[in-house]
Order: C-alpha cells, then structure tokens, then sequence
C-alpha cells in the first residue's frame, strides 16, 4: 500500500473541525489526528517549574496502558513511555511494580495511596476504543501527591494513527509540566544506503515508525533539508550525473528541479517563511559560494564570495542572519553573517576543522561538528557568548547535527557502533540514545518542524 493511499485513509478518518479541514484540504496537510480538547483538569501543575530540562530532574512517572484499543492500545502506551523516556525528564516506573491496572481517568475513582507507595509523582491512564478502523484514545495525566487530574486530551483517527496521538500527548505532557510544547509530534529525514549501495532519501516518524523511502533513482542523493510547513524536502541529487537541486512533496512523492544557475549544488536550505532557499554553489577551481534563490529557482542575492569554500548555509530563526562554514580564514570554521550582507563573524571558538553549522529554532545556539584528536565531535555554541558545548565523545565520528523542533535534542550520525547510525541525545550531551538500528549506514539527519 503506498504511502499516499494510507494518507488518504488517514484524512477520511478524521475527525476535525471545519477550519482545520479547510486548511487541510487547501494544502494537503499530513494532519491526521486531532486532540478535541484538554479534557477538565487543573491548568498548573505542582511539578511545573521543577521539571527545568533533560537530565535536571527525573520524575517518577507511571504509565497505564489503556484496557481497550487491542494493538493499537499497546501502540498509544509503548510510544508514549518511549518519548517520555527519551526526553531525560521523566523515570519510567515498570508495570509489574503497579498495584492498580485499571484505566480510571476520574479523580475519585483512583487510589492514589497505592501510586504514592511504589515512588509515583505522575500518573497517565487512558482508554482507547475502536469501531471498525475508527480509533478514539482518551488520556489524562494525573498529580499523585496532590491527588489531582492536571490535564487530559482526547484523540481521534484510525487506528494507525495510535503512534501519533502518543506523539502529540506526549508533546502536550511537556507543555503542561515546563511551558513548551515537546518535539515529538516531528518527522527525520535522512540519507541511507538500507536498501542495498545507493544513497536514497528516507523519512520517518520520531519513533522510528512509518518509515517512508522518498526517493528511488538508485543513485546518490545527499543533504535533505525540511521546508517550513514539513511538506517537501530539498536536496541535491545526482541522478542527472551532475549534482543538483530537488525538491520532493513527501505526501504526493512529487519531485521537481530548482535551478540554480551555473556550477554544481553542494547543499541547501529553506529561510523560516520559505521565500528563500540558501545554496552552496560550486562554480569551479575548489571553491564554492553560497546565493540565495528564490524556490522557482530565480537568483536572488550572492551572501559569498572570493578565493574561499563557504559551505552549509543555515539561517536563524528570524531569517536575518545565517550561519554558515568558509575557509577564508585559512581552515574550516562557523560564521555568521546578516542576510542583508556584511562582515562574517567567528563564533567556533577553537579547533582547527568546524563544519555543518545548524542553527537552533530558538536562535541562541548553533550546533555544529568539530574534529578533536582526529575524530569528529558534535559541539553546541552560544551564538552571543561564544561559549561552547561539546556534546559528544564517543569512539567513532559523530556530524550532521539537526535540533529538534523545540531546540532541547539534536540528532546526529555516529559511527561509534562501527556503521554511521543515528542517535538522540539532548542539547548537552547527558543523555544519547540511538534512535534506530539500520542494515545499511543512516546519515544526514533533517528534524522536521512539527507537523500540522
């Protein structure tokens, strides 16, 4: 079944209201899931404010697999733990210490005692109840000691989207408990030779499920970089024997060229409000510039130039400023330089080779690879102070940092398990994860921003 039929299945299982529909329809949106409404609850929770970050305080939180939904109930809960316990914030209490299973979602109907006995500070219980491929889940998030409920939500879709809707109430739990949304409501794109010696384009929920592989030129394709409403993806393909730009609608799988002009792409990115696509451009004789263009391919403006390489553009937040690696210093090393033109500035603060800088949807930090002691390291850098943050040093090389929709996790490609594979870690390095396990070598990791 192809990607895009259980797209369409998932749109006519929606239940949405007719202003969502009506975005959705007008753009195709991968929206396929909705949460109706946070369900009656207490809108401060008395952890909030105590859980700062990954790594700062690991609560202790018991998750109830919901009674009904069959596998896809399983799903909701299995996805749910995985996300929690990946954000660093939360200690995953096992099943088999429960003293109660039930799925109570009514403050009254809940013995709190008996939570309270086995270490629970936050307790989530859920129903889930299918009709034919319908699928609704009801979940709520509880506060043991102050024996109340702090918010709930309730989804509905098929039954595929159960992995989804414990994305997006994950997402919800870390709004609730620290003010900002959570990352995992997201796709990854990547390069990955899984299918056999070609470099072809793959994408993927957080999770590692409903895994996609968008392209199948058998040929060499590198450098994916998101668009900003998560539609379409850029990158530089090879299948026409001379390196060049794409784009590929991810929901419909149509590709098309951007022209860039003369001389060969060697990477690219989308501006914030998606008017302006940042290429480096190679014209010949070792160097390369990078130019913006506008996404028909039109030459909008030339950011470098001179006897140097410059490299991997990323733009800030704002669009104002963009980040980048050039040798014109005499060895690779991070600048940042106003879009509007001027003098690049420094802000690697040491080393001799810093390259792929990517700067994070909060703007204050970059994160980037250095080599150290001949290894490849990813680091992170205050973009005002210029302090940096070495995240990984792991054996192997580990590049191609992507942050995380809410700028608190990168991912990256590390060899440290002997084939480039991706990992998770937070923004400081305290906690990696190997996100999942690939027969062929996973690269060039590209963290979508969330998903409508």
């Amino acid at each position: 079944m192809s990607s895009r039929t259980r797209r369409e299945e998932w749109m006519s299982n929606e239940s949405i209201t007719p202003w969502t529909r009506a975005r959705a329809v007008a753009r195709g949106a991968m929206l396929v899931v909705l949460a109706l409404a946070w369900l009656v609850g207490e809108s401060q929770a008395q952890v909030r404010g105590l859980i700062t970050g990954p790594g700062e305080t690991a609560f202790p939180i018991a998750i109830v697999a919901p009674s009904g939904g069959g596998e896809a109930g399983s799903q909701f809960a299995t996805t749910l733990t995985r996300d929690l316990d990946l954000s660093g914030m939360f200690r995953i209490l096992d099943p088999a210490s429960f003293i109660d299973q039930g799925d109570a979602t009514r403050v009254e109907e809940i013995n709190f005692a008996n939570w309270s006995s086995i270490g629970a500070r936050l307790l989530v219980t859920s129903r889930a109840s299918t009709s034919g491929d319908g699928l609704t889940i009801e979940a709520r998030l509880f506060d043991v000691a102050e024996q109340r409920q702090l918010g709930g939500k309730r989804y509905q879709g098929s039954r595929r989207d159960a992995r989804r809707m414990a994305n997006r109430f994950a997402d919800e739990i870390l709004l609730l408990l620290t003010g900002e949304l959570g990352p995992f409501d997201s796709r990854i794109a990547f390069v990955s030779t899984r299918g056999g010696r070609f470099k072809e384009l793959y994408s993927m929920s957080f999770d590692g499920s409903d895994l996609r592989q968008l392209t199948r030129n058998q040929t060499i394709n590198l450098s994916p970089s998101w668009a900003p409403d998560a539609r379409s993806v850029i990158f530089t393909s090879y299948k026409d024997g001379r390196p060049k730009l794409y784009e590929i609608d991810v929901v419909t799988g149509r590709e098309r060229l951007i022209p860039t002009g003369p001389g060969m792409v060697m990477g690219a990115s989308f501006a914030p409000d998606g008017r302006e696509i940042a290429v480096t451009r190679s014209t010949g004789g070792g160097d390369s510039d990078i130019v913006l263009v506008s996404p028909e391919g039109q030459m909008l403006a030339r950011l470098t130039q001179g006897q140097s390489i410059n490299v991997s553009p990323s733009f800030s937040p704002d669009g104002s400023q963009i980040a980048f690696c050039s040798s014109r210093g005499g060895s690779p090393q991070i600048y940042v330089m106003s879009v509007a033109g001027g003098r690049p500035r420094r802000v690697s603060p040491r080393g001799s080779y810093n390259t792929q800088p990517v700067w994070s949807p909060k703007g204050d930090k970059i994160a980037y690879t250095g080599r150290v002691d001949g290894r490849f390291q990813i680091f992170v850098v205050d973009v005002n102070s210029g302090e940096a943050v070495q995240v990984t040093s792991s054996r192997g090389d580990n590049v191609d940092p992507t942050w995380s929709p809410d700028g608190r996790y990168l991912i990256f490609s590390s060899t440290r398990t002997g084939r480039a594979q991706l990992f998770f870690s937070d923004a400081r390095g305290v906690r990696q994860r190997q996100l999942i396990s690939s027969p062929g070598s996973d690269t060039s990791p590209a963290w979508s921003p969330r998903l409508d």
